[in-house]
């Protein structure tokens, strides 16, 4: 089979509040060669757009203050009388209603998520973007499959699917993995300081959040009990709430439990049998400068990919700190890593 062709260089944004959504997003369009650009919020998008002539535009639906409707009104109105963008609304639900509210505020189309492979390649076609009969398939996603067997420890996590998602990549669905392990623990706490209260329109944003977190990590029961919470919340249906929150936040809680154990062990034999070469001298200094510039951009992937190389590369002097830069990079403390990182140069 042919493969496809990228027939000019895109620029493409992707908008997205949740990093998970935004780690899955880029993963797929880096399998055709494209940096993608991204905004967490509407007003960033629109600023981006603004400055920057985007080809296309992925646009999360629902999102907090500005949602992706609205947003995509937004720039289709700044970017009148130029080259306007390709819109691709993305949302876990695609019916009449959601796809009529994106298409007549401007966008081209929409697709559910989590975005697969096909569907996307799909479009770049159907807009001109790509020629070629289709991308071969992976001669490795067998054996990453096989070599993921820890994560059927997982109840209730279709690794498969998963690495599938990330185009039979073990590597990239574990990252997701290791940030989908932080955000579910953020919205569980977050839900856990609220479950008592009135503010079921607060709980359905979070109920939302966890529901696109397991869609994107194939959890998919677990996606299927947050979106009928989410419904629930946003219906206002308090007694059911009630009757379920007890029983839904433990089985997240345990999932995120076994999700955790199963990265930390990924981890551990990850880097146990990295053999690194020296980074010294001027190299070291090289890829202090790509930290620098990867951290400023807030590039989750490229920055892990850099400091497990240089912590595996590195002396004693320098590992105690890229240690703490990684840590930092793990709970999204971008200052903080950069403020390690500065005082590096000294070293």
């Amino acid at each position: 089979m042919e493969e496809n062709i990228i027939i000019r260089n895109l620029k493409v944004l992707v908008v997205d509040d949740n990093m998970v959504n935004v780690m899955v997003l880029s993963t797929i369009l880096e399998r055709y060669g494209i940096e993608a650009d991204t905004a967490e919020s509407g007003m960033e998008a629109v600023e981006r757009v603004c400055a920057v002539p985007y080809d296309i535009i992925l646009m999360d639906y629902l999102m907090p203050g500005m949602d992706g409707v609205e947003t995509t009104r937004q720039v289709m109105q700044v970017s009148e009388g130029k080259n306007q963008p390709k819109i691709i609304g993305v949302s876990a639900t695609v019916d009449e209603a959601v796809t009529k509210l994106f298409t007549d505020a401007g966008a081209d189309c929409v697709i559910k998520k989590p975005l697969r492979i096909e569907d996307f390649e799909m479009k770049l076609k159907q807009y001109g973007f790509i020629k070629g009969e289709g991308t071969e398939g992976s001669s490795t996603g067998e054996e990453c499959v096989d070599s993921a067997g820890f994560l059927s420890l997982v109840e209730g996590l279709n690794y498969d699917e998963g690495i599938s998602l990330m185009a039979g990549s073990l590597d990239n669905y574990m990252k997701v993995l290791n940030v989908s392990v932080k955000n579910i623990l953020e919205h569980y706490n977050k839900l856990e300081e609220i479950r008592d209260t009135e503010k079921l329109e607060a709980m359905s944003m979070h109920f939302h959040s966890l529901k696109g977190i397991f869609l994107n990590i194939a959890a998919n029961k677990l996606a299927g009990y947050s979106q009928k919470m989410e419904m629930s919340a946003k219906e206002y249906k308090r007694m059911y709430i009630i009757s379920q929150i007890n029983e839904y936040m433990e089985t997240v809680k345990e999932f995120h439990h076994q999700l955790k154990i199963a990265c930390d062990y990924y981890n551990q034999k990850n880097r146990a049998k990295k053999t690194g070469v020296k980074i010294e001298g001027t190299e070291f200094i090289k890829n202090l400068n790509k930290l620098k510039e990867s951290i400023d951009n807030y590039e989750y992937i490229e920055i892990t990919d850099l400091l497990e190389k240089m912590l595996a590369g590195s002396n004693e002097k320098h590992t105690v700190k890229l240690q703490e830069m990684y840590d930092a990079i793990q709970n999204f403390q971008y200052d903080e890593a950069l403020e390690i990182l500065n005082t590096m140069y000294n070293d």
